[in-house]
């Protein structure tokens, strides 16, 4: 029944729960995993830039700069999640978005892998980890997706 199954994974504890479920449901139905992670900075404000502590580099230079590092977690995390669906038993494929629209880019994922499950984590990531993070979108993702949508909390 649940042959693909998407997981928006930004490596928060809910998301993690989120993973878990997904390798339990992928081994009932033989299933295979596709995570994929959004990162996106647009709405992000340099640290320091209100106060004016942030003279020398300008405010785009630091968006990307986080962007970047961002980036290279993303990356990181996609090898250790890989990796432990390996460990599984399970097949799994990333995907690393950059800067778009979270709520977006997961249900477009969702479509192009015509994916029949999204399992996603209520919450994502607080404070500067909101850079990446998922959080409330995942009550927007279970009332636009095409397919049924799992929130593990």
């Amino acid at each position: 029944m649940y042959q693909k199954i998407l997981v928006p994974f930004d490596g928060s504890k809910y998301s993690k729960k989120s993973l878990d479920q997904a390798i339990e449901i992928a081994k009932a139905m033989n299933g295979i995993i596709y995570l994929c992670t959004v990162v996106s900075v647009s709405p992000v404000v340099p640290p320091g830039s209100l106060l004016g502590l942030v003279k020398s580099v300008s405010k785009g230079d630091l968006q990307k700069i986080l962007l970047s590092s961002a980036k290279r977690e993303a990356e990181n995390m996609e090898r250790k999640q890989i990796a432990y669906c390996k460990s599984k038993g399970i097949a799994a494929h990333y995907k690393t978005i950059i800067d778009g629209n979270i709520v977006e880019e997961i249900l477009r994922v969702a479509k192009k892998k015509s994916v029949d499950l999204i399992v996603i984590g209520s919450q994502g990531l607080h404070g500067i980890g909101k850079i990446k993070t998922l959080g409330s979108v995942s009550r927007k993702v279970s009332e636009l997706a095409h397919c049924p949508v799992l929130i593990v909390r």
